[in-house]
Parts: C-alpha cells; structure tokens; sequence
C-alpha cells in the first residue's frame, strides 16, 4: 500500500514545525482588512499588532472541498493512502469538507486511500494526534494500523487551554459554554482553563480557573496527574507570542513529576493567534499509546 502520508488542519503548529514533526497542514486562509492571506505566509508582527488593538480583528476562514481535493492530490504522489486529522467538526465545516473531498477523490485518485477523522479537539489536541500517528507512519505501519491507533488515541486525549483572556475566543465565536467566564473575567482579573476533545463533545468545557498564573500552572499539573492515573504519557505544548517562558516552566514541572514517553513544546502560529491572541498555553496529553 505504500506510505502513508498524515496531515491535519492547520490549527496549531507552524507548517514548519509540523513537517518537523512528519507530517503536512492544509493552509487556514486568514483574512486581514479585506484581503485574504494563508496563515503561512501572514506577516506576525503586523498580525499580532492588530490584535493588540483588539478593533478590526482579523479572522480566520476554512478550506472548501475544491481545496482539499488539490491538498489530497498533492500528498498522493508519494504517498498510498492519507490519514486526514481535522479539527472538532463543531468548531468548522473543515471535517464535512474533507469527507466530500475524499468522496471526489475516489473517482480522481482511484490508487489513493483516504482517510478522515474528527479529532473533537482544537489547537494542540489535534496535533497532539498528527504527531503520534506520524510516528507510527514513520515506523512503516499501514494505514489501517495508523488509524486503528488514532482511533484508539482520541478518546484519552486531553485538550486544555489556558490563556490570559477569553476575548478573542469570544470575539471568533468558539466560546460556547464559557460565555459566562468570558463576561465576568471583564469584571474581575481571574484566568481560565477550557476543554475541548472527546470528553466534552468537541466543544468548549471551562474546567478551573484562577487569580495567578502560577496558579493555572499547578491546576494543569494537578489534572495531568489526575487523569493520568500513574501511567506512561505523550504530550505536547503549544504557545503563543509572550508565553513562552510559562510553556518552558510547565514542561519542566510536568516532567519532573510525571512520566513522560515524550513531550515536546512549540510556538504556534497565525490561525491560533487569532482566536487567542498572546499569552496563550495550549497543553494535550494522553495515555494509550502502548
């Protein structure tokens, strides 16, 4: 069957960190006082500058399936089949639109298997997912193995947010059952932890908040330590421009309590910026992968 290629939306990580990791982002088209940019190529200064202003923000829009046909022609000529991970189906048409994508490509690329999954997470939680089954893609599995492991995976993922305001979640429309949290942090100086992946339905779950940073801190190693239950775990850290020293310092706690197989850290890139603006931690973990 040949190899098999992975990719996901581009809902985290850089595309360059993502083909460091192994595998490919469908570019997040981001639109900017009118005009239309892909997340790769916004210019971040100019990008989080406006979002300091928090007036004329920019947003984020999605891949049609026109797109997603180029994207899976593309991985098809060194690949035999695709696993595609995309974002929380509640969140965006990305999912749908992959699937009509697959079903074109049937006809278009009768050699090329293809597979979609919902990750029912945002952020990290998605990648979190592209990653491992990069690695076990790497390691000359096929895709069926590949996906029986996601498929395995996703419901142990645990993707945790937590950021220094809820503004922009608000503002993009993803705030769901945090609007409450999102009104009184206006009024007060408390900071929150939210939930999105398959234990919350693939939306939005406020889950703890604090006064300090340090605070959210100890409640994120707190849950890691809970839901981990003593076992081996995988994880992965995203942030946002300002909150790289925090990224740094909760690795080193986790690692330091808890057993990890692996847990790497990065700085994401545009779409995530949009919807979160700086300061952001975004943190999947997982057991289930032995």
């Amino acid at each position: 069957m040949g190899k098999v290629a992975i990719s996901a939306d581009s809902v985290s990580l850089t595309h360059e960190k993502a083909r460091e990791y192994g595998f490919t982002l469908i570019p997040c088209p981001i639109i900017l006082d009118g005009k239309t940019y892909l997340d790769a190529e916004i210019d971040m200064d100019k990008l989080y500058a406006r979002l300091d202003t928090k007036e004329n923000l920019p947003k984020t829009s999605t891949a049609n399936v026109e797109e997603f046909l180029r994207f899976f022609t593309e991985l098809s000529q060194g690949a035999g089949s695709i696993l595609h991970i995309c974002m929380s189906s509640v969140f965006s048409p990305q999912y749908h639109n992959a699937l009509k994508a697959k079903e074109v490509a049937g006809k278009k690329l009768p050699g090329t298997r293809i597979e979609v999954v919902d990750s029912r997470a945002i952020g990290i939680g998605v990648h979190f997912l592209a990653i491992a089954a990069a690695k076990v893609a790497a390691q000359g599995k096929n895709i069926d193995e590949v996906l029986e492991l996601v498929n395995r995976l996703l419901p142990h993922v645990a993707s945790l947010t937590a950021r220094d305001t809820l503004f922009y979640y608000d503002k993009g429309g993803r705030i769901f059952e945090a609007r409450t949290w999102a009104e009184a942090e206006s009024a007060s100086s408390f900071r929150s932890i939210v939930e999105v992946d398959a234990s919350t339905g693939g939306t939005v779950k406020p889950i703890a908040r604090a006064k300090t940073v340090a605070q959210i801190m100890d409640k994120l190693v707190e849950i890691t330590k809970e839901r981990g239950d003593g076992n081996k775990l995988y994880g992965a850290i995203g942030y946002t421009r300002g909150a790289a020293d925090r990224a740094e310092k909760l690795k080193d706690m986790l690692l330091s309590e808890l057993d990890f197989d692996w847990l790497y850290i990065a700085e994401e890139g545009a779409s995530v910026a949009v919807h979160n603006g700086k300061g952001l931690i975004d943190y999947a973990f997982s057991i289930g992968l032995d």
